[in-house]
């Protein structure tokens, strides 16, 4: 019976009758663990996965089946009866995963706030309390379900007895509803033959010994002629052929002893309280939230039952919506702006929160504004569809108060709304953004939601969930008006609220310097360089796109040739079968299907096909993402590519571009710089681009303190050749180009902790030739062995590394059990201050040339910033001017220990820079 069809012939639906839900705790937890990807808190590094998964399934049965009554068994440390008997009873299972181990208390936590209660006893496990309180319910004709992913729990299965059991590997989303009939189909006999099976066969996981040379058919045979082990010992003589009944006569207490470790005890000594059972419709809803909050399940909050002891979670903020409503004052005509805004005129702080058509803020049109001066009040000025006050009236009027010096502007994810105002002629200058304050207190999400339910307590809708219509996602604009009050005035009355939480916290964690003088003035500087785009010359793409079109074409005739049929080549499953199956290509197979990840053709191109193969996904790749794509994202209204450059992406600090992803070209393939050969310079203007030279090997002399590294960048000497004349202990004018080849991939690798395997893989070292390699480096550079140590060490003291603004990144798995995840996160402590470094000084830099280019006046814009490269794009009067000040601004923007040096280049497209 599937689930769906339980719920409507219970009547559960309409809740017609009891339902007692039992939970089997262990089995959920263990299925929850091992389906689910891991899952930490933020900052504590605290494991929660299994307890996420547990959480999300026990909410979704509660939800599905409306349960009256519900309790959960679990298993308990001491020994049961079954190991009193059978002393090698589970013998051969594995200790539990630690991981795992420290989770259950969480598990418990959860239960308990639901109100659900704990049943668990020393001798029994949890299936024979499961079994007795199943017994019970059905003496007084409750109905009953049992959770389980355990399939012994299949022979408590009666009329009123059901069973909820998963599908192999998955959760409950998709499980299967198991009555007697089930049962019978998937394992050939009645529920009650359960343990008749399992006692003939024997059951490895349970270490359960059953009948030597009995297997899975024979034991089914002997369960339906004899109808249970009880009728097979009183029919002995019966049993045919001969072998079969010698062995089992030759075992008769092993069988019995096996039924009796296979047996579920319903007779537990447990007794059912039904009115403790009834309370989860009366749980502490503010006790889950605290509890979720606390673990960071933000995405299950609306999900939560409905408690009969409180109402209905509001969408809004803290206080009831009626007391909301009265404060959520809606502008609809310009006398009621102009009043508006001589109210607000003399206010310190004030928290906006536009709303636009599209994420993308370059291709957004403005639909609404909200204004919070403080706690409890906000305005909305609705500017779509409103004739009597469109958008141009909004911002003229808005220009003087939006501009106002002596007020604070609070915002959340500020270049957004800069951008959506910056059309309307509003240059807002920020004071607070409470999404970049929280990506540097190492939050993550960094939603207005999620914080304001970690930091605050409360519950709100963001935009994006207020705006489902029947399923759909639509722009905030198109729904109900009053819905579309309530988001935004909530919007910006918590940005308020945020940031005051926010703004302490920074101070107490000792990051004003680093918000208020680099990534808050980087906010205008980013918004400025979207704004500014770059042109396109889509001719380039066009032509190259039809090239590319034939070449793949030809690619595609040699593959189907030499695979001997067509088949669909975007297709990682017909792959597999051609390459693997039908070809005898040596492969491996991933969760029982074949992979054919890069990783693993790379290893195979010594097979035509293969070579063809990975030919033909390069170009594709490039032609679907670059060459074909970027033409279609020329904005129509400036007709320029605008990349919209994240700051609260990366954990190093790093910007990220996106919508297109411009960091991402391929640099050093023909394809990729001829891709960067559309980028072009418009007419009476040049590309100049400020290029830092080894900036990450410079951020480590610095913070290592190294001799050797300090020297050779202070001597401007070829840092690679210099690191290739101390291991192979050569003058550096006799080091050879492969010698300086293997310097640089261990130069660069030292900075992502490579280790012996990395630069075997990377290099044509062997394993062991690697490792001397490795370990001659450190003895060479003490410093950088220095570095590292101090680095790990402050890690697991203090939870998170730094950059040298104090940029931070939290990293507790560094003491996780798990020894693949602890040596993951200390290469991550490794890595993160010095690209982190890396990425303070162009940050710096960005700012430090904005500034003098609007100072001086000058045309030139900052358009474009890649990796540790700075593009902008000069009028020919001001070259002579633009280039010398980009070397200068970008070469002092943090003084380190050895010189920043920056090259310049220039042309008239981004791929033919010199």
């Amino acid at each position: 019976m599937t689930w769906e069809a339980f719920k409507i012939h219970t009547g559960i639906m309409e809740n017609k009758k009891d339902l007692l839900l039992l939970i089997d705790g262990n089995a959920l937890v263990h299925r929850a663990y091992h389906a689910l990807p891991p899952l930490t808190v933020p900052k504590t590094g605290e494991t929660v996965g299994a307890v996420y998964g547990f959480s999300m399934m026990l909410i979704k049965a509660i939800n599905d089946l409306k349960p009256t009554h519900a309790a959960v068994a679990f298993d308990r440390k001491a020994p049961t009866f079954r190991h009193q008997a059978f002393n090698q009873y589970k013998a051969n299972r594995p200790p539990m995963d630690e991981e795992l181990k420290g989770q259950l208390g969480r598990v418990r936590e959860v239960v308990e706030a639901f109100k659900i209660p704990i049943f668990e006893m020393d001798g029994f496990e949890a299936d024979d309390i499961l079994g007795s309180l199943a017994r019970q319910a059905t003496q007084h004709e409750i109905e009953t379900v049992i959770m389980t992913g355990d399939a012994d729990i299949m022979q408590l299965v009666t009329p009123l007895v059901k069973v909820f059991y998963p599908r192999p590997g998955g959760t409950f989303s998709d499980a299967v509803l198991f009555d007697a009939e089930a049962v019978k189909t998937k394992y050939g006999v009645s529920p009650a033959q359960i343990a008749d099976l399992k006692a003939l066969k024997g059951d490895k996981s349970d270490n359960i010994p059953g009948v030597p040379g009995v297997g899975e058919v024979t034991a089914l045979k002997l369960a339906l002629q004899f109808g249970s082990v009880e009728g097979l010992l009183a029919h002995l003589e019966e049993i045919e052929p001969a072998r079969l009944k010698e062995k089992i006569i030759n075992n008769l207490e092993q069988l019995k002893l096996s039924h009796h470790l296979a047996t579920i005890n319903s007779q537990a000594p447990v007794t059912m309280d039904y009115d403790l059972c009834c309370r989860i419709a009366r749980y502490d809803r503010g006790e889950v939230v605290e509890l979720f909050r606390e673990m960071g399940f933000n995405s299950l909050l609306a999900k939560l039952p409905v408690s009969q002891t409180e109402p209905p979670v509001l969408p809004a903020v803290s206080a009831p919506i009626s007391k909301l409503e009265n404060k959520h004052v809606t502008i609809r005509t310009v006398e009621a702006l102009e009043t508006l805004i001589k109210q607000l005129a003399g206010a310190k702080t004030l928290s906006i929160h536009t709303e636009g058509s599209s994420s993308n803020a370059m291709a957004a049109v403005l639909s609404a504004i909200a204004l919070s001066p403080g706690e409890g009040s906000a305005y909305f000025i609705d500017t779509n569809n409103n004739p009597t006050m469109n958008t141009e009236i909004v911002f003229s009027k808005l220009k003087g108060l939006f501009e106002n010096p002596l007020t604070a502007f609070n915002l959340h994810n500020a270049k957004y709304h800069m951008i959506l105002l910056k059309k309307g002629g509003i240059n807002l200058q920020v004071s607070f953004d409470s999404m970049l304050a929280a990506y540097l207190l190492g939050d993550n999400p960094l939603g207005l939601k999620e914080l304001a339910f970690k930091y605050l307590g409360l519950e709100m809708n963001s935009s994006e969930a207020a705006a489902k219509t029947a399923g759909k996602q639509i722009a905030l604009f198109e729904t109900d008006s009053q819905e579309k009050v309530k988001t935004a005035c909530s919007a910006a009355e918590m940005t308020g609220r945020l940031s005051v939480c926010l703004e302490a916290e920074i101070g107490k964690w000792g990051l004003q310097d680093l918000l208020q003088k680099v990534e808050l003035p980087l906010v205008p500087v980013l918004a400025e360089m979207e704004a500014n785009g770059i042109k396109l010359d889509a001719s380039i793409l066009k032509e190259m796109s039809g090239r590319l079109g034939g070449q793949l074409h030809v690619l595609e005739t040699q593959i189907h040739q030499l695979a001997g049929e067509e088949f669909n080549i975007n297709s990682p499953q017909q792959i597999g079968a051609i390459l693997f199956e039908k070809l005898k290509i040596p492969g491996k197979k991933v969760h029982g299907k074949y992979t054919t990840d890069a990783s693993v053709l790379e290893g195979l191109t010594e097979y035509p096909i293969v070579k063809f193969l990975l030919e033909y996904r390069q170009l594709m790749k490039l032609k679907s993402t670059y060459i074909d794509a970027l033409p279609e994202l020329i904005n129509p209204h400036t007709g320029r590519l605008h990349s919209n450059f994240n700051q609260t992406r990366t954990t190093t600090g790093r910007l990220s571009s996106s919508d297109p992803n411009l960091q991402n070209i391929p640099v050093k393939t023909e394809l990729g710089r001829e891709i960067r050969q559309a980028f072009v310079a418009p007419d009476g203007f040049i590309l100049i681009a400020g290029d830092y030279s080894q900036i990450d090997l410079r951020a480590l002399a610095h913070l290592s303190r190294d001799a050797h590294l300090l020297e050779a960048f202070r001597q401007d000497k070829d840092i690679h050749s210099a690191t290739a004349a101390q291991l192979f202990g050569v003058p550096i004018n006799e080091v050879k180009p492969e010698m300086r080849r293997l310097a640089k991939t261990v130069n660069f690798g030292v900075i992502y902790g490579m280790s012996e395997f990395g630069l075997e893989q990377a290099t044509e070292l062997s394993r062991q030739e690697a490792g001397k390699f490795i370990t001659a480096y450190f003895e060479k550079y003490p410093g950088v062995t220095r570095y590292m140590e101090e680095t790990r060490a402050q890690a697991r003291n203090k939870g998170y590394v730094e950059t040298l603004l104090g940029h931070r990144r939290y990293v507790p798995e560094v003491l996780s059990p798990n020894r693949q995840t602890r040596e993951a996160a200390e290469r991550m402590a490794i890595n993160m201050p010095v690209q982190g470094t890396s990425s303070d000084i162009i940050k710096v830099a960005m700012i430090d040339l904005h500034q003098e280019i609007k100072e001086k006046g000058f045309k030139s814009k900052l358009i474009l910033q890649v990796h540790d490269e700075l593009i902008f794009e000069v009028p020919l009067s001001e070259v002579e001017i633009m280039t010398p000040l980009i070397r200068e601004k970008m070469s002092a923007a943090i003084k380190l220990d050895v010189p920043l040096k920056v090259d310049i280049k220039s042309g008239q497209n981004w791929g033919e820079m010199e």
